[in-house]
């Protein structure tokens, strides 16, 4: 059965979801598998990713012995709210494979993660032998009947977990540790594309590993999706970035300078000591 994109034509579609986190599911019956050869398919990711939304789910959803298709989709505008995405394999409940998509839903959270993206740092615990030996100790000198004390299963469960996450606190703090320079991010590398191109690298190594006409078509296809993505992703920032600094030369020669890849070297001015007479 064919799909139409008549829906996704209409400007109320993306209207309605404008200037909110919006996720968008379901089983549009397009192939995303077919992304380099179905002209349909292109329209389809080309008309979502033009109004901001990245597809979740990279995996055939419906698997037989003769094909392999993707054609039930989870689509969002909001990446960073996003914890996990995927199918879930394990269930016959249909010809087709669930997809599913986890949110941050406490907006704190959602700012601390944003925050620590943009950030020269990054908050990690030290989890070793050593440190869960030390966890384990504690966790068992705990006197947990303090926890039965409430009547209230949630606040049981509550009570419980406060105490946990203490004890997990203490012996693995958050420290932060500094980001080399090629772990930063680019700015123009969305999460989606992000891991479409570490799909597009997994495949041209199994590829490398297994030399097979299928293996390269695999790479080569998801290569040429990369290739395209990242190109239009940068090029709308820095579009983007010139039209919010048009009164600020400064920072429109900063950008010049870094596409040209100038770097300004300082030099240092020796001071001349005047000799006292």
């Amino acid at each position: 059965m064919a799909c139409t994109l008549e829906p996704f034509e209409n400007p109320w579609f993306f209207h309605l979801s404008s200037g909110i986190n919006a996720e968008y599911g379901g089983d549009s019956n397009i192939d995303l598998v077919d992304y380099s050869s179905s002209d349909h398919c292109t329209a389809f990711i080309d008309k979502m990713t033009e109004h901001g939304f990245a597809q979740l789910i990279s995996r055939p959803t419906r698997i037989t012995d003769h094909s392999a298709t993707l054609i039930d989709h989870i689509f969002t505008n909001s990446c960073h709210n996003v914890t996990r995405s995927g199918i879930i394999s394990d269930s016959d409940m249909s010809d087709h494979l669930a997809t599913f998509i986890c949110l941050l839903t406490n907006h704190a959270k959602v700012a601390k993660k944003l925050n620590s993206e943009n950030s020269s740092t990054t908050p990690s615990r030290v989890i070793n032998s050593d440190t869960i030996e030390t966890f384990k100790s504690k966790i068992e000198l705990v006197d947990w009947n303090f926890v039965l004390d409430h009547d209230d299963a949630d606040q049981k469960l509550t009570t419980f977990l406060h105490k946990y996450e203490q004890l997990y606190n203490e012996c693995f703090p958050l420290k932060s540790k500094n980001r080399s320079k090629r772990s930063v991010k680019k700015p123009w590398i969305f999460e989606w594309l992000e891991c479409a191109c570490h799909r597009k690298n997994l495949l041209y190594h199994k590829f490398i590993k297994f030399p097979s006409p299928e293996n390269k078509s695999k790479y080569l296809k998801m290569k040429k999706f990369c290739e395209k993505h990242v190109k239009r992703s940068k090029d709308e920032y820095h579009t983007k970035y010139f039209e919010r600094y048009h009164t600020n030369s400064k920072k429109q020669w900063q950008m010049i300078n870094q596409l040209l890849n100038r770097s300004k070297k300082k030099k240092k001015k020796k001071k001349k000591k005047k000799k006292k007479k």
